[in-house]
């Protein structure tokens, strides 16, 4: 209560005072007090005599705590732990400034209170802010995805026992004691001590309050079509989700298979392909709204969480255009316990004495029509096969030439052991595979869509061995 009156009659001095120089946006969200002095001196709003007594009062604070600290039993402790107490202390006082209602209120406070009082009045204010993250860590838990992402479950279940278990506001409330792995849709950063916790822990109830529209065998087939191995990965979780909510309201589809064939792939592609950056953003920022509303999303700050991933995700939909791999960005579901229903074998390798004999003769061939008689005459197997269109140079419209001696089951074989990376993975694979690839991607793009759906699905049950 005595807190509140005295805010009050701050705000009738800061209404008397005339407006600050200080851009806040220049603030340091982690450094506030620091920030706040540096700006306000280099402004002219705080006199070089004003700056000298907050200097002199912030280090006599330091001699009070430091005193606490060692319990009466010494004025002095080693550098680092003076320099950690001063840093907490500032942090403290930051922590009062930022919960007054703008930089002219702070300003105020720190020219006519002395820094004693506003480390006290930050004390209380830090109190509270332990009660804030232990009540969005309530949400977190109750809210909590069943998924079997380690990082996930070990941030909720054990990263924030320290915290709540250890968190010190005396002599170390600058500090994280947490061990958080799993990653956010936006990280937290410019935040330390108890506001970076309620930040980390109200940014993942959101993420969770998202999820919870749709059902957890769902979103673990979304994460596998992901990656099979997602499991031990840091990536987010809700991030995928929106993504192929948002694919799906692009293609006018419901939301809830969060699902995508083939065609649908295509679609999204002859969609969005010709757009800029900014005409695809503004697309997913339509489809954001539709997937709220068709979600019954009410909540204004999951609402705002979500919106504010949109040119995250623009970037992530733009690169996929890109690097024709938008089924890596809006990913396929798969059922890892679903068994492969077909095997198909590659057959048996010729001889390598053979095999350097025929590639030699294939290269040195003028005509294509030569390099086919070849092919013909002697390739018996898809192993054979697939060493020489690695192997063979063969410019695009060859290779479609040689492709089109394929069966569907070949076509799909050869396109899941060589589907096109994206550039960044372009470092795993030599410059003859991944011409393979190019080739390959080329060709099925120029087949009907009825045969390429056919044939895209068979990679999804075909084993090859």
């Amino acid at each position: 209560m005595k807190l509140k009156k005295y805010w009050k009659a701050r705000m009738m001095m800061n209404n008397l005072k005339k407006q600050t120089k200080v851009n806040a946006d220049k603030l340091s969200g982690e450094f506030y007090f620091q920030s706040l002095l540096q700006e306000a001196y280099l402004k002219g709003v705080l006199s070089p005599k004003e700056s000298e007594r907050v200097q002199m009062e912030c280090l006599k604070l330091l001699a009070d705590c430091t005193e606490r600290f060692t319990k009466g039993e010494s004025s002095s402790v080693r550098v680092e732990i003076a320099q950690g107490i001063m840093a907490s202390n500032l942090f403290t006082i930051g922590i009062y400034l930022k919960s007054l209602p703008d930089v002219d209120a702070a300003l105020v406070d720190i020219e006519n209170e002395p820094i004693e009082k506003l480390y006290e009045y930050g004390l209380l204010v830090l109190k509270r802010k332990v009660n804030v993250a232990r009540y969005f860590y309530n949400r977190v838990c109750k809210s909590k995805l069943k998924t079997p992402n380690h990082a996930y479950t070990i941030t909720i279940d054990q990263g924030f026992s320290p915290f709540f278990e250890t968190y010190e506001i005396n002599f170390h409330a600058h500090e994280i004691p947490s061990n958080i792995d799993y990653q956010l849709i936006h990280p937290v950063t410019d935040l330390a001590g108890v506001e970076f916790v309620i930040k980390y822990l109200e940014s993942l109830y959101y993420e969770n309050l998202f999820c919870s529209y749709f059902d957890a065998n769902i979103i673990h087939e979304v994460m596998s079509g992901y990656d099979i191995g997602y499991q031990n990965l840091l990536d987010n979780i809700c991030e995928q989700v929106f993504l192929n909510a948002l694919g799906r309201q692009l293609l006018n589809a419901p939301l809830l298979p969060l699902d995508f064939r083939p065609t649908d792939l295509n679609i999204l592609e002859n969609k969005l392909k010709n757009l800029s950056l900014t005409q695809i953003q503004a697309q997913l920022k339509a489809a954001a709204q539709e997937v709220m509303t068709a979600l019954f999303i009410t909540n204004p700050s999951l609402k705002k969480y979500l919106s504010a991933s949109i040119p995250k995700i623009t970037t992530s939909v733009y690169k996929g255009l890109a690097t024709h791999s938008l089924n890596k960005t809006f990913v396929p579901r798969y059922n890892p316990t679903i068994k492969p229903l077909v095997h198909y074998n590659m057959g048996i390798k010729m001889d390598d004495a053979t095999y350097r004999e025929l590639v030699t003769e294939f290269l040195s061939c003028r005509f294509f029509d030569d390099k086919l008689a070849i092919i013909k005459e002697h390739i018996k197997t898809l192993a054979d096969m697939e060493d020489l269109l690695i192997a063979g140079e063969l410019d695009p419209i060859e290779a479609a030439m040689v492709f089109d001696l394929l069966e569907d089951i070949e076509l799909a074989a050869l396109t899941k052991r060589h589907p096109l990376h994206p550039t960044i993975d372009a470092i795993d694979y030599s410059p003859s595979e991944i011409r393979l690839q190019k080739n390959l991607d080329a060709y099925l793009r120029t087949l009907p869509q009825d045969r390429l759906a056919k044939i895209l699905g068979m990679t999804t049950t075909i084993e090859v061995v």
